[in-house]
């Protein structure tokens, strides 16, 4: 499978990106910082603009599916992520490529109790709020979407145990590894489980 991987220099970027390299999948990781990498079988890395359309359309031509693992947001203002998700969405669009699976968060349905959505609305307002923008952007894209929605991230193993929950997210649990997220996106891609749906993830 050629998968376009975002996002490929962070944390579960780079899970992703290893796993998925060990199971014979040929990637695309489109980068600012490709110094970060390292040269590899089957990757092929490029640096380029993340805000420019016409450059991440033509790098993303001929590939099966995006795989988005960005972040950036530290609770400001700025809608990083969703102003990127729309700029991948118009890309992919324009290059012909239908399959995205992405990390959003949990908490953009407001899917907790009242009690801890209200504490996530006073402590972590403006991410949350910029991971609901860019799922609405992905939702109402008219794309094929599987979107991530892991609990508190960790960097525990592999497990390939979790819980995952298309509504809600799984009663009790607290975090995932981003060992066992990226092994939710690469399964999911896999398998083409999921097909327009967020997921709950967690232990």
């Amino acid at each position: 499978m050629r998968i376009f991987l975002l996002g490929a220099t962070g944390k579960t970027g780079t899970v992703f990106l290893n796993m998925a390299l060990a199971k014979g999948h040929h990637i695309t990781a489109y980068v600012r910082s490709p110094e970060k990498l390292t040269i590899a079988e089957n990757l092929t890395i490029i640096q380029e603009n993340l805000e420019s359309i016409p450059q991440m359309s033509a790098a993303m031509r001929d590939h099966d599916v995006v795989v988005s693992c960005l972040g950036g947001n530290d609770n400001d203002q700025s809608n990083v992520i969703q102003k990127l998700t729309e700029v991948i969405v118009a890309s992919m669009k324009e290059s012909n490529v239908s399959r995205i699976a992405a990390i959003s968060s949990a908490g953009i349905h407001n899917e907790f109790s009242w009690v801890t959505n209200f504490i996530l609305t006073l402590f972590y307002k403006h991410v949350i709020n910029d991971h609901r923008l860019a799922a609405q952007v992905i939702m109402t894209s008219g794309l094929d979407y599987t979107l991530a929605r892991p609990l508190s991230l960790t960097d525990g193993g592999l497990t390939k145990s979790y819980r995952k929950m298309t509504i809600g997210v799984p009663k009790g649990g607290k975090n995932i590894s981003r060992q066992d997220l990226a092994h939710f996106l690469l399964e999911t891609i896999e398998s083409g489980d999921y097909h327009n749906e967020t997921v709950g993830l967690a232990y």
